[in-house]
């Protein structure tokens, strides 16, 4: 298929006002890889979309090094690849950081399915895995590793079902496609001309088969049909060139977006016609700014989601009709009595209708943009979601994970114990909160195994005297308890009646033997049965003699010697 003569003719001449600047390459590694993730969407029906209006929304910071590749699935997660890190990040819809994969040998271009399914390149393998939603690696395209020379974007077809994937070979200069994990054709070689390419970073592929090659070192944009045939171009650059061209994506309005690291902007195109419509954002490293973007992608809200590698973060724009949600606190895991705050920002012309729901159910009056929830109890803890309603049509956000957690709270502290060397000492704290751990403590050192809420020392010995405390912790903080003692007692070793007899006065002598500076107790019975306590005493002397001058009133009587713990 040939392009219109006027198109051509428009699109030489812009080239020619431009000057040729060889691409830079962007952190300090001398490899020229940057690109970004782009979506496939239907094309717009009008012939002169309209230049977006674009809001910025924040940014997404925590846990990424340089950021380099972005990509969103249906739910409105982000997958962050950081190649120096080697390592994906995934954050929620809300922007929190939910899991972080790692060992991977420069992760690059990243896509996900509708499926769930993740296709990660990584530079290191020269290789293309297919994970599952789990990440178990389902596949890899081709051969696997050694399969390209640099897999530096990867985009999938208009359905996003994997059925077709491009990818990108930079250093190959090639467009690969591969049919599940077969490869079944390739785009382009390097050079100059028209279908040739130097250095491609972004692809895209739309509803109607045509697929938009970010060519980077000819400073263009190339458009191919489904089975790989030359359709049409547009330069990037006008009287000022683009220099480095990342990547890209589609909208529904009928405009591409193409990411410039060498400008820090990212600027969008009629797709059809190539007229440049605005510029999004500005270079430097402010909230809103971009430095050094090179990945791209747009979720269902109508987000744009952009690294800036050079600012470690993702920054977020509202693109005409938009919505974005925030959640305050950010945590996960909040605390009983805390305010609890989430959000629905829209953006755009027309009216927006709320209504909120938790796990699923309506909540009855919560139809504004902001659900707030102040002092949270135990009650509140659940999933929360909202669905918006706008020009652009009706969307469910994906669901807020809402723990409430009751901070520890000591009830009854451990009471000290007196036990006989050999017997058990247990030790009992009383506590209230949610998912409590507990770790005992002997005179302030941890105890192994000590993890419960009642502590039994088994068979102690006198070196197991001492003071034991409990910590009680949770996702909230910890408390400590008062000390608690425990006193180990030792009975006597001797405790002996040695001797005994009656005299010719009809009186009786018992000789006691028993371990000095503990206290006894003689005791008397008639029947074995029942006893009587005859006298108490402490041994400081050793052996001691007593009379019992009352025996005479007795016709049977015995004697027993017991020690008084």
């Amino acid at each position: 298929m040939s392009p219109e003569p006027t198109f051509i003719s428009r699109v030489a001449t812009l080239r020619r006002s431009g000057t040729r600047k060889h691409p830079l390459a962007i952190g300090g590694s001398g490899t020229n890889f940057l690109a970004a993730i782009c979506c496939a969407v239907a094309l717009g029906a009008s012939a002169q979309p309209a230049p977006p209006v674009a809001v910025s929304l924040g940014a997404y910071a925590q846990a990424l090094q340089s950021p380099a590749r972005i990509a969103v699935d249906t739910a409105g997660r982000a997958y962050v690849t950081d190649p120096q890190a080697g390592q994906v990040v995934v954050f929620d819809a809300f922007g929190r950081p939910i899991a972080t994969h790692s060992g991977f040998a420069r992760p690059l271009g990243i896509a996900v399915d509708v499926q769930g399914k993740i296709y990660l390149a990584e530079e290191g393998t020269g290789s293309v895995s297919v994970f599952s939603e789990q990440w178990n690696l389902l596949y890899k395209l081709g051969q696997g590793n050694g399969e390209f020379q640099l897999p530096n974007h990867i985009a999938l077809d208009a359905g996003s079902a994997g059925n077709t994937v491009y990818v990108s070979d930079s250093k190959a200069n090639t467009v690969r496609v591969y049919i599940g994990a077969t490869l079944d054709h390739t785009i382009g070689s390097g050079g100059t001309s028209f279908g040739k390419f130097d250095f491609p970073s972004g692809v895209c592929a739309s509803a109607n088969n045509e697929v938009f090659v970010v060519d980077q070192g000819n400073d263009r944009v190339q458009v191919f049909g489904a089975a790989g045939n030359w359709v049409r171009a547009f330069y990037l650059g006008s009287t000022k060139v683009s220099g480095r061209s990342q990547g890209a994506f589609l909208d529904a309005a009928g405009r591409i977006f193409v990411a410039d690291s060498f400008q820090g902007i990212v600027k969008v195109f009629n797709r059809t016609s190539g007229v440049l419509l605005t510029n999004v954002a500005a270079f430097g490293k402010l909230p809103g700014q971009l430095d050094s973007p090179a990945g791209l992608a747009i979720d269902n809200l109508n987000r744009m989601f952009v690294t800036s590698a050079n600012t470690h973060r993702v920054e977020l724009f509202g693109l005409d009709s938009f919505i974005h949600l925030t959640i305050e606190p950010a945590a996960v895991t909040i605390a009983a009595g805390t305010n609890l705050t989430l959000r629905a920002l829209t953006g755009g012309a027309g009216s927006f209708t709320y209504q909120w729901l938790k796990d699923g159910n309506w909540l009855a009056g919560a139809t504004n943009g902001t659900l707030t929830m102040p002092s949270v109890t135990l009650s509140h803890a659940g999933s929360y979601s909202v669905v918006v309603s706008g020009p652009a049509g009706t969307f469910r956000s994906s669901a807020a994970s809402v723990v409430v957690v009751a901070p520890p709270r000591i009830l009854s502290e451990p009471a000290s114990v007196t036990v006989l060397r050999g017997s058990n000492g247990v030790f009992t704290v009383s506590a209230e909160g949610t998912a409590l751990n507990y770790q005992w403590l002997f005179n302030g050192a941890g105890l192994a195994a000590a993890t419960n809420d009642t502590l039994v020392l088994a068979n102690v010995e006198p070196f197991q005297a001492g003071f034991y405390s409990v910590r009680i912790s949770n996702a909230l903080g910890s408390i400590g308890s008062a000390s608690a003692s425990l006193t180990v007692t030792v009975p006597p070793a001797i405790m002996d009646i040695a001797s005994s007899g009656m005299d010719t006065n009809r009186l009786f002598h018992l000789t006691v033997n028993a371990d000095l500076g503990f206290a006894y107790a003689l005791d008397t019975s008639t029947n074995l049965f029942n006893w009587e306590p005859l006298l108490n005493f402490t041994n400081d002397v050793g052996l001691i003699e007593f009379i019992d001058a009352d025996t005479t009133n007795y016709t049977n009587r015995f004697y027993r010697l017991r020690w008084i713990p």
